[in-house]
């Protein structure tokens, strides 16, 4: 097992921002990400590849594409201000198809679309198609208006049935999916709605145990350097179109809509921690692949974030994704993926790894050399594998009738597992099991499979059970499954692979032994007894020890505060706002605490004008702080996790967007402080008080602990809207 220390990508770069990542038929992994600089002084790379042989030593490719294949079929000026974003890699049809977001800022229409690029090899060189796949959509922003949907981030997965679909979207219009084409480059489809149009962006789906899974990263705190957040969230659906629920049974969809946290800063260097792929290392494991910012050193070339990428282990407990059992990304030398194996062979080398066969040869191809069979003999490894195992091939037959091509692995006594695809039967079929009456466990391919180009065949065998699948590159979209119970396990033996004489090529096997998940995820946190000395009921007007930064703004009586949401804002001290809004604050003690409220705004149907929202903020001064509050904002309503700093240089802000919400909200801050002496700020929220959902952790600098207390501010003002008010029931602290 190998160690890893974040960013994966600091050898070559400081930034490659919404990767992306493949497993190459060479053996080799490839990522790609947005256009950007590498490093201080670099030209801006219109879109970057690297490759790793084990997920953890990166090192650079090149550009996607060079200056005369560089797309520009939009009719804008030379000179338009062309983005390259967020790429998205696929193997379909016996081609690589890379998918980018094309974005165009220049006189006229906008352009917010997918495009799609194809190359024979994943480094290519890359061909563009001279064609959008998603072009220019509108949406009503509100009645009478329209703008430009914001087209970008896609993300394509084929079904069981073959069908192929693709996911995109952003702020300013939401996520989407729409039906592709069969070659898998154009729209067909009518496109279904499955966010609020500003909530989520940087859709991944993973087919897995029948549920879609649809992993998205949170808008607000992308990019904006120490005080990014970005967390991944997470849905899941039966069908490809949703809808999307979280863990307890909230639509992701909607103004007030859900999400599972998978993955969000906790504390450490990281922040920015969003916008993922998967990639599964040869023993089975699955590792979340992100971007990160250093917090202490988030710029390159100035102002542009450094998004380096990152690793961090995917646990499924319970049927639900989380990243590191609910730890987040780590931080220093940690154990990474496990690449350990008796067998990796992308046959490079000829057939050194295998017995003489008659009937086999080694031949090169495109992406490399592979194996030949033009016999029924298999062709057996020299080396014996034993234990729980997982096994994966690529495989095709050659043109014309029938054909079978697989896998064959040690049973007990004299009996072999074969897992093969059947031309003939357009079945996947796992066959020679023991106590089944010499009946295959089968799976029907879908019509339009195409046996001549390179699928994946992955098989698993673990605690009495086999698992087998067929996808084109082993991107957790599986065309056919088969799953059944082998009472007597596997043996120690040999690996076979085998064909029939009609012709077969395998490619880039690999036999590792199975890794062991890990079931248990971290527990939340203790937030301990009521403390009275640090809480007010609001019983009968405010209790000692709170303190007003600027005028006192609120009223307490009656077992509640009366908090008008004042309009002025601590954020980036706006000038809409000339004035700073006042706050309610009290010393905190010492060590680990919670503080918690419960607030209501009245909005009703309501979407207010502006940006009004009422919390708890832990405060340092008017450029440092952290701030948990119930909000409006555009069309959306959600709970602000939000930072404040300009411990960079210039004042930056990033909040992330949580929910399910509605207009009463419980919300807690659990502080703690780090070795370094920072003062941490986890947040949980809750619509009941009973149930909570944590979320991630933000920071304030080492030194003495700053107030906590209670803000009710706006972004703007707003001279035609009545004012709004904010009660908060009460302050409680814990410990």
């Amino acid at each position: 097992m190998s160690t890893y220390t974040n960013p994966v990508s600091a050898g070559f770069t400081r930034n490659f921002a919404d990767p992306t990542i493949i497993r190459g038929h060479d053996g080799y992994w490839y990522a790609y990400a947005t256009n950007g600089r590498r490093y201080e002084g670099d030209d801006k790379q219109n879109m970057m590849i690297s490759r790793s042989p084990d997920l953890v030593s990166w090192e650079w490719v090149g550009p996607v594409f060079t200056p005369e294949s560089i797309p520009t079929y939009d009719g804008k000026p030379a000179d338009a201000n062309r983005q390259l974003w967020a790429p998205e890699i696929a193997y379909l049809d016996g081609r690589y198809v890379l998918y980018y977001s094309y974005v165009v800022e220049a006189p006229g229409t906008p352009w917010r679309t997918v495009a799609a690029a194809t190359a024979d090899h994943p480094a290519g060189p890359w061909t563009d198609t001279g064609e959008v796949v998603v072009g220019n959509e509108t949406w009503e922003v509100r009645p009478g208006v329209t703008e430009i949907r914001n087209n970008i981030d896609p993300e394509l997965v084929t079904t069981p049935d073959g069908r192929r679909y693709l996911y995109y979207g952003s702020v300013q219009g939401g996520v989407r999916v729409v039906e592709l084409s069969a070659d898998g480059l154009r729209a067909e489809g009518d496109p279904v709605q499955l966010t609020d149009a500003h909530r989520y962006e940087a859709p991944y789906v993973v087919h897995r145990d029948g549920y879609y899974y649809l992993f998205l990263s949170v808008i607000g705190g992308c990019c904006a350097g120490p005080a990014s957040g970005y967390p991944i969230m997470v849905g899941r659906s039966t069908e490809p179109t949703g809808p999307f629920v979280d863990r307890d049974g909230h639509s992701l969809n909607g103004p007030q809509g859900g999400g599972t946290p998978v993955l969000a800063p906790n504390g450490n260097e990281f922040v920015s921690t969003g916008h993922n792929a998967i990639a599964t290392d040869l023993s089975g494991q699955d590792w979340i692949v992100s971007h990160a910012t250093d917090r202490f050193d988030p710029y390159v070339a100035g102002t542009e974030n450094a998004r380096g990428l990152a690793l961090t282990r995917l646990d499924w407990i319970d049927g639900w994704p989380i990243g590191n059992a609910g730890q987040g990304m780590p931080s220093g030398p940690t154990p990474g993926p496990n690449n350990d194996a008796f067998i990796t062979d992308a046959f490079e080398n000829g057939l050194a790894a295998w017995e003489p066969a008659a009937g086999w040869e080694h031949r090169q191809g495109v992406t490399g050399g592979y194996a030949h069979a033009d016999s029924d003999a298999p062709l057996v490894s020299t080396v014996s594998v034993t234990g729980d195992l997982r096994v994966r091939a690529l495989v095709r037959l050659a043109a014309g009738e029938g054909g079978t091509v697989g896998i064959s692995l040690p049973a007990h006594g004299p009996h072999r597992l074969n897992v093969s695809i059947d031309r003939a039967a357009g079945q996947l079929v796992v066959s020679g099991l023991p106590g089944h009456g010499g009946r295959p466990a089968v799976a029907s391919l879908p019509s339009s499979f195409s046996y001549e180009t390179w699928h994946e065949v992955e098989v698993t065998t673990s605690g009495g059970r086999l698992e087998a699948a067929v996808s084109e590159s082993g991107q957790y979209d599986p065309v056919a499954e088969v799953s059944l119970r082998i009472p007597n396990g596997v043996r120690s033996g040999r690996v076979t692979l085998f064909a029939d004489a009609a012709g077969a090529d395998v490619d880039d096997v690999t036999v590792a032994r199975l890794f062991t998940p890990v079931t248990e995820r971290v527990a939340d946190p203790v937030v301990g007894d009521l403390d009275p000395a640090y809480s007010d009921e609001f019983d009968d007007g405010l209790s000692s020890g709170w303190t007003w930064l600027r005028d006192p703004a609120a009223a307490a009586g009656d077992g509640a505060l009366a908090f008008e949401i004042q309009r002025s804002t601590l954020i980036n001290r706006r000038p809409q706002a000339p004035t700073l809004p006042s706050l309610l604050l009290r010393e905190m003690p010492e060590g680990t605490w919670t503080a918690e409220t419960r607030v209501t705004i009245p909005f009703g149907d309501a979407i207010p004008y502006g940006w009004p929202q009422a919390g708890l903020i832990a405060y340092t001064d008017d450029d440092e702080w952290v701030e948990l509050a119930y909000t409006t904002r555009e069309s959306r309503r959600f709970v602000a996790f939000a930072r404040e700093t300009d411990s960079a240089g210039s004042v930056a802000y990033g909040h992330a967007a949580l929910g399910p919400s509605r207009d009463t909200m419980w919300l807690r801050l659990q502080h703690t402080v780090a070795e370094n002496g920072e003062h941490l700020y986890r947040a949980a929220i809750s619509m009941d008080g009973v149930h909570w959902v944590w979320h991630g952790t933000r920071t304030l600098p080492a030194g003495p602990q700053p107030p906590v207390g209670l803000i009710a501010q706006d972004l703007a003002d707003r001279p035609d809207q009545p004012p709004l008010s904010a009660q908060f029931d009460w302050f409680r602290v814990y410990r």
